[in-house]
């Protein structure tokens, strides 16, 4: 089989669920999971983030080149763009739990979803095991942390405000887990962290005004390459990469949240013109920003 025919059919954009409950937030048990998608045990990949947290059972993940063995008290983290499978002799129970970026980056730092989920990717030459075998308390932590999700995730057709809610314990979660993982090896040195918070702190504030890197090179004082080496060495991207993700993630969430012209979106995200903001949105997503509206908007429960 050609190999880009390979990738088409195994990969997985988020409405391929058919069970959502809430745009951009994916909750179900592990068993439950695999039974209504088979197919996924197969190698496969996505554009969303993945959690698994395994409760009982045990088998294998195999993160692109990498197999981790899970048992009870495994928690996995899988990235968008990873392909993996899954091979289990019997059945393994747990909870499977996914996201979108949109719906994490509404409220807190792309750059620190990034650097959590850096921990159990491939970068830089080093592997990093997407599988954690947590300890008793760490477990405890992140169970009752997930069954809090679950009620505001079940509870959502009743509380307009569950969204917000899911986002903050994820983000808990997030953090927790880095810590776990953080605690367990030394992926970064404190230098580096302290410049990552940095740089996270300034983006956020200001990605709409300076799209150039120049201006976070200058702003932080460090230069071009050790900037792009460290986006590299833990995000596996460029600075210019995060930028345009963070702009165009911005221009979706105004998308689907307003009726804003595209001309006046394009204007109010810094863009010198109409038609360079459709072109860098297109190659971003695919679709005019038009079209990425108009469907988007049918695919909101």
């Amino acid at each position: 089989m050609n190999n880009n025919n390979y990738k088409e059919k195994s990969f997985f954009h988020f409405s391929f669920l058919r069970d959502i409950k809430v745009n951009g937030i994916y909750f179900n048990s592990f068993t439950r999971y695999l039974n209504l998608y088979p197919f996924i045990r197969k190698e496969h990949y996505h554009d969303f983030y993945t959690i698994i947290l395994f409760t009982g059972g045990n088998g294998t993940i195999k993160v692109m080149d990498d197999s981790c063995a899970v048992q009870s008290q495994s928690i996995c983290l899988i990235a968008p763009n990873q392909m993996h499978s899954f091979e289990f002799p019997g059945d393994a129970e747990g909870i499977v739990f996914f996201f979108c970026q949109d719906f994490y980056v509404e409220e807190f730092s792309y750059i620190r979803l990034l650097d959590i989920f850096s921990c159990a990717s491939k970068m830089a030459g080093n592997i990093c095991n997407s599988c954690l075998d947590l300890s008793a308390s760490e477990f405890i932590q992140v169970s009752n942390l997930i069954k809090s999700i679950e009620v505001e995730y079940e509870s959502t057709v009743t509380c307009s405000s569950s969204a917000s809610i899911i986002r903050s314990l994820l983000n808990i979660m997030l953090l927790r887990l880095s810590d776990f993982y953080d605690m367990r090896s030394v992926r970064s040195f404190r230098s580096d962290s302290i410049l990552i918070h940095e740089l996270s702190s300034l983006v956020d504030s200001s990605f709409i005004r300076e799209h150039q890197t120049g201006f976070y090179t200058t702003t932080l004082n460090v230069s071009e390459k050790h900037l792009n080496d460290l986006c590299f060495k833990y995000f596996n991207c460029s600075l210019k990469k995060i930028l345009t993700d963070r702009l165009m993630q911005e221009a979706r969430k105004r998308l689907l949240s307003s009726d804003i012209t595209i001309s006046e979106l394009s204007y109010k995200l810094n863009f010198e013109d109409n038609s360079y903001f459709n072109k860098v949105f297109k190659k971003n997503t695919h679709l005019t920003p038009k079209r990425f509206r108009d469907i988007h908007r049918k695919l909101i429960p």
